[in-house]
This record gives C-alpha cells, sequence and structure tokens, in this order.
C-alpha cells in the first residue's frame, strides 16, 4: 500500500449497509484521496442481508432503503399475509449488491480483511490501522481518517448471572445457531426485537419445542401492518404527527395506541383494508388483545421512548398458546420463574438458554480501550480524538438504521472533507446530550447504544449541514407533511425523489384534521415551556 503523505487516506471499517453508504459516498466527497473499506466475510449483505430462512424486515423497503437510490414507492399493495412491502429473505442482501454494483464500490472493498486493531499515532496525529487478510499475515497501514460501520448489532451481550445455570442448559446466543433448536424446552430471555423475533421463531409448530419468554417488564409492540387501511404502520407516521412537541405525542399517542388495541375491530370497519387479512378465532382474537393490552400497559417508558417491536407473528404465537410469556426467574439458576403478574411461580427447567438483551458495541475493542460509543458526539464524530468516526451505531426508538447511516454517513463526510465544523465547545455539548439521552430514555444501556428518535436526530444532522425539508409549493408541503416520512424528504434529494411516483398519503383525512387542530396548542405548549 502506498503510505506517500501527499495523498490523504481514510479507512472504512465494514462493507455492510453502514459501510457502503459510507464508501459511497466518501467517493463523492474526497476526491484525490485514497479509500480502502475493509470487510472481514466474503460478502457485502451485511448483518440483515440474509440472517435466516423466513426473515421479514421490521421497517418497509420504502423508509427503509437509501436516499441516493431509491428503487421502491410507497403504494400499499400487501398484506399481513404476504408482507411484499417488506425485505424478505436475502431481498435486502440484494439490493445492497445492486447499490454496490450501480455505485462501483467493489474497486475499494477489501473483502476477508479482518481489522484487528485501530490505534491513533500520537506523533502523527494519524490512525495505525491493523488488518489480516485472509491467509496472509498482519499487516499495517496508516490513514488520516477512519470510519468504524461494523453494526451495533454485530456482537450479542451475555448475561453475566447466566454462569450459574445449571450444566444441562445450554446457552445459545448468535442468530445463525437459533435454528438448531428442536424439541426442546427453551427460555428467551429479553423483549427487544430480537427476543421477539427469536421467541416466534422458536415456538413454529414443526420445530417442536416448549418456549418460554422471560420479561422483567412490559414491551411495545406494534404491528406491521396497522388497522387503519391494513397498510404498513410506517406509512401512517408523517412529519405532521412528527412535528408535534414529545410530551404531547406521547400523551396522545398512548391513548390512540390504547384505542387501537381495545377497538380495532371498530378502527378496521372504520378504515376498511383492501387487503383484508387472515383472521383469528374469537377466543385467540381476544387473548391477543389481552395480551397486547398487558404488554403496552407495563412498558417502563413512554409511546416514543423506548424500542418498539414491530410483529403480528409475535402476538399471534401468545394467542394461540405457542409462546408463553413470563416474569424473570426467582434466583439465578434459572429453573425457576415467577408468572408475568408476579402472583405465583413456574417450574421451566430449559433445556436452552436463549439471552436475546441486545449488543454490545465493538468500538472499545477495536481501539484497545481508547474510546467507547459514548465519547461520539452525534453518535459519529468522537469529541477527544480527532478523525475517528462511527457509522451505524445510533439506534431509532421507531424507525430504521440504515436509512439514519445515510444522514450519518453524509454528516461525517462533510466533517472529513472541510465542509462543516465541528463545534469548539463540542465536548459541553455532547455531555449535555448524553445527559438528555439518559434521561429520556431511561433502562437503555447508553454506553452499548446511542438511542435516538429517527426524524428529529435526522433533522438535526441535515440542518447542521445546511441541508432543509423540502418546501416550494403547497402540493410539495402537504405531500412531505402527510405521506409517509422519510430521509427522501431532505432538498438534497430532490433528483432521486422525482424518480418515483408521487408519495400518497394513507393517513385518513379526518386524522390530518385532528393533527392540525393540535398545532396551536403544540406551540402554545411550547412557548410556555420555553418561558420557564
Amino acid at each position: 500500500m502506498n503510505e506517500s503523505k501527499e495523498v490523504r487516506r481514510l479507512a472504512i471499517i465494514g462493507a455492510g449497509s453502514s459501510g457502503l453508504i459510507t464508501l459511497k459516498y466518501a467517493l463523492d466527497m474526497l476526491p484525490g484521496w485514497e479509500i480502502d473499506c475493509f470487510e472481514q466475510s466474503d460478502s457485502i449483505r451485511g448483518v440483515w442481508g440474509n440472517p435466516y430462512a423466513g426473515f421479514n424486515s421490521t421497517s418497509t423497503k420504502y423508509t427503509t432503503q437509501f436516499s441516493c437510490y431509491p428503487q421502491y414507492d410507497s403504494s400499499a399493495v400487501g398484506n399481513a399475509g404476504d408482507k411484499r412491502e417488506f425485505f424478505q429473505g436475502p431481498e435486502y442482501g440484494d439490493y445492497l449488491n445492486q447499490f454496490a454494483d450501480h455505485f462501483d464500490l467493489r474497486r475499494c472493498i477489501r473483502m476477508q480483511h479482518q481489522v484487528t486493531s485501530v490505534a491513533r499515532d500520537e506523533s502523527t496525529g494519524r490512525w495505525r490501522v491493523a488488518f489480516v487478510p485472509k491467509g496472509s499475515p498482519e499487516q499495517i497501514a496508516s490513514y488520516d481518517a477512519v470510519v468504524i460501520c461494523t453494526s451495533v448489532v454485530a456482537e450479542p451481550r451475555n448475561l453475566a448471572d447466566m454462569r450459574h445455570c445449571p450444566a444441562t442448559t445450554r446457552l445459545v446466543a448468535r442468530k445463525e445457531d437459533v435454528d438448531g433448536i428442536v424439541d426442546s424446552t427453551v427460555v428467551i430471555v429479553g423483549g427487544g426485537e430480537l427476543g421477539a423475533d427469536f421467541a416466534n421463531r422458536l415456538a413454529e409448530p414443526s420445530r417442536n419445542n416448549r418456549v418460554y419468554l422471560s420479561l422483567r417488564s412490559g414491551i411495545r409492540v406494534s404491528p406491521r401492518y396497522h388497522p387503519i387501511h391494513g397498510v404498513p404502520s410506517d406509512f401512517l407516521r408523517n412529519r405532521l404527527l412528527l412535528s408535534i412537541h414529545p410530551d404531547l405525542r406521547n400523551w396522545i399517542g398512548q391513548r390512540f395506541v390504547n384505542a387501537r388495541i381495545r377497538y380495532q375491530k371498530w378502527f378496521t370497519k372504520l378504515f376498511p383494508s383492501k387487503n383484508p387479512t387472515p383472521q383469528l378465532n374469537g377466543d385467540e382474537e381476544a387473548k391477543r388483545k389481552a395480551w397486547t393490552m398487558k404488554l403496552n400497559k407495563r412498558a417502563p417508558q413512554r409511546l416514543f421512548d423506548m424500542f418498539h417491536n414491530k410483529s403480528d407473528d409475535f402476538l399471534n404465537a401468545i394467542a394461540t398458546d405457542r409462546l408463553q410469556v413470563i416474569g424473570p426467574p426467582v434466583d439465578d439458576q434459572w429453573q425457576t420463574f415467577t408468572d408475568f403478574d408476579g402472583e405465583g411461580r413456574i417450574d421451566v427447567r430449559p433445556d436452552v438458554l436463549v439471552p436475546a438483551v441486545g449488543f454490545r458495541s465493538r468500538v472499545a475493542e477495536l481501539t484497545g480501550g481508547l474510546t467507547e460509543l459514548k465519547d461520539f458526539y452525534h453518535g459519529c464524530c468522537n469529541v477527544q480524538h480527532p478523525g475517528l468516526y462511527l457509522v451505524g451505531y445510533a439506534r431509532p426508538v421507531i424507525g430504521n438504521i440504515p436509512s439514519m447511516s445515510e444522514m450519518q454517513a453524509r454528516y461525517v463526510l462533510h466533517a472529513i472533507a472541510g465542509k462543516i465544523t465541528l463545534p469548539n465547545d463540542i465536548q459541553q455539548r455532547h455531555q449535555t446530550d448524553l445527559e438528555h439521552r439518559r434521561k429520556r430514555f431511561g433502562g437503555v444501556a447508553t454506553e452499548w447504544i446511542y438511542p435516538v428518535e429517527m426524524f428529529p436526530y435526522c433533522d438535526q444532522l441535515a440542518r447542521e449541514m445546511g441541508t432543509r425539508v423540502r418546501g416550494g409549493s403547497l402540493r410539495d408541503w402537504w405531500c412531505v407533511q402527510t405521506a409517509a416520512a422519510t430521509t427522501l424528504d431532505y432538498d438534497c434529494f430532490d433528483a432521486e425523489r422525482r424518480q418515483l411516483p408521487t408519495p400518497p398519503t394513507h393517513l385518513p383525512l379526518v386524522l390530518i384534521a385532528l393533527l392540525l387542530a393540535l398545532k396551536p396548542v403544540d406551540w402554545v405548549y411550547r412557548a410556555c415551556r420555553g418561558s420557564r
């Protein structure tokens, strides 16, 4: 490799969705730079490119695609039976491969090159990246900047006290190992998106498992397809709704969700779907509704302040008795659990324990303890060590990581290219931001996760880059405010947006009218809060 000081050099670690979008913008914005993208595997499909048989993404193709490469519109034609608006099986990996080919990214990707460490050379201010090409000894190269894109969901966390479980109980933590579990009594621990997914998959009748999901509190469960018109929930979340102050939005939103769960049949009749979904029988429907209410009621944080599970199948597994929700273990032996209501005990004695309690960041490990996720301003710019960045580590309470990564990549490359200047008081601003997130997203391990509300976060990055939400004509304003919220709404993607048909407004006009009527209350509330 050329170590010439005359040529500035950038290293991108990881060639999944975050690495690819970072590479695309690096090639656009850093002419004359030497750019290397390291990928330890032989694939650029990323974590969710084809993770397991039967995979369905939780966000729609329209909202998850990169805005610089739009291939899907927001017309609603699917239903909970076919889920065609969502990436299935290898579809997302196929999209990433098409993206890489369209922008000729493979020429910069070093496949089967595992990065083992990233260290700062204090004498030069550059970064020394150690990597191992497959079948070759370790090499070291020097770079002016490094962007780590190894994914926030790459390394599952284990529960420390699971070391006390009996030797006869097997621990399984990785996605690739779950499919082999059959004919077993299984306890999944944790109610995040991964826990709900594991529980539903392991409870499939063909596996002949006895499955329990152990939870310490309630969880937020949202349908992929909403009772309103039977369209994906993504398509009903618009900027008009998101413009309401979070306090009001949480208060009103929770009551709306309760009404949606309690009166689902009423919603379906009032806003009928063109593609009706298969129905449960009466008893099963009643059980599904009861558990949906119970899980949401006991959720520890407000509606828009905690992560959501978007799953219809998970709730159906509970309703049809394929899956039983229980409370935490009574001790560290993981044999006896409380029931979810805390009124009794259940003797389980699992053959398999599956910890699904989130993921740990690889940043500290990769940098030899030099820094960790909590040291990055906006979750992407290191506050102590210039030239070190993250993309793909912010996690939305509702939304998706790939299209957020696109905004992060643009922001990071603007900083590297000198198109924006990071604030002089970056450490103070970062500390204030951390304290705000710890307060708002209570219970989230911020040393492992940078939690955000997707569109307010993307709007903040956009503003600092001088990018605006599209305006213009009244028709444009209406479209942006009432159609499905997407990063295509920013004016830097005007040309790409024109490649798609004008997105329809799926939210009923009566609900849009209610949101518009709420805006004066929102203005007064914001003014009162600002005067304190």
